[in-house]
């Protein structure tokens, strides 16, 4: 009965070698098999282990007595396998997440890298803006926060952005990586386009104190790497005075430093 049944399918290899081979070899062989089965346009290694498992399952019916009549198992078999074939074709195939390892890292040899944010209550709501500048070799040059009131997240992001422009220009600072976590303030700058939320001066004010720095890089960086410049940020909010610039970081900013640089 078995050999019968798997001469049905006509198995893409000899009989010799399909019915005289060693049986963890004639299993892995079939399994692996590149081959259609010459009766279907289904892949042998589909149907292969269905077919066994179909006729085990017969087996077992016929032997505790639970076959209650005769089943075309040929059938069944390509019933499953064309089941299982276009589940396989057709599945949609969830990308493997990728880990990436997300860190500060500090700009090139006699650059300066000024990191800002914005700190936001509501949208718009009270805000506060901050950030610091760091040396090639990721030490405190200064910081400062400002108190902005009530304005929207864009305007805080450009409030900060400006404000360490505008120390950097004081510093004399001949080279900068200005580095933030708003795409939408990075796209504003690269870009001539109309200015959201009435934040045109800002914008411009951004534009015209880069001009004022001989070396200059814009790019953006993960909130991860930016958790130094939005607690002085956060102190913004609250800050009693409308602007102040840190010779010394705060002791929670000092932390952070010391995360950055592990």
């Amino acid at each position: 009965m078995a050999q019968s049944f798997w001469n049905s399918f006509s198995p893409p290899c000899s009989a010799a070698s399909f019915y005289d081979t060693q049986l963890m070899v004639w299993l892995r062989i079939n399994c692996k098999s590149m081959r259609h089965c010459n009766a279907t346009d289904l892949d042998w290694a589909i149907i292969f282990p269905i077919a066994i498992w179909v006729l085990w399952l017969h087996r077992n019916n016929l032997v505790f007595g639970k076959s209650a009549a005769q089943k075309d198992l040929k059938a069944e078999t390509m019933a499953k396998a064309a089941e299982m074939a276009y589940l396989g074709i057709t599945e949609k195939h969830v990308k493997a997440k990728t880990k990436i390892q997300v860190r500060w890292l500090p700009p090139p040899f006699s650059w300066m890298k000024l990191n800002s944010d914005g700190s936001s209550m509501g949208n718009p709501g009270l805000v506060g803006g901050g950030g610091l500048i760091r040396n090639a070799n990721g030490e405190w040059v200064k910081g400062y926060a400002r108190a902005i009131g009530c304005a929207t997240s864009v305007a805080a992001e450009l409030w900060a952005l400006r404000d360490g422009i505008w120390l950097c220009i004081s510093l004399k600072v001949p080279a900068v990586v200005f580095e933030l976590d708003a795409k939408l303030v990075i796209e504003l700058l690269k870009k001539d386009m109309e200015n959201p939320n009435g934040v045109g001066i800002l914008v411009a004010d951004c534009k015209e104190g880069m001009k004022k720095i001989p070396l200059v890089r814009i790019q953006h960086c993960y909130r991860e790497t930016n958790k130094c410049a939005d607690a002085l940020a956060r102190r913004g909010v609250s800050l009693a005075q409308d602007f102040t610039i840190f010779m010394d970081p705060p002791s929670d900013v000092a932390f952070l430093l010391n995360l950055d640089s592990a």
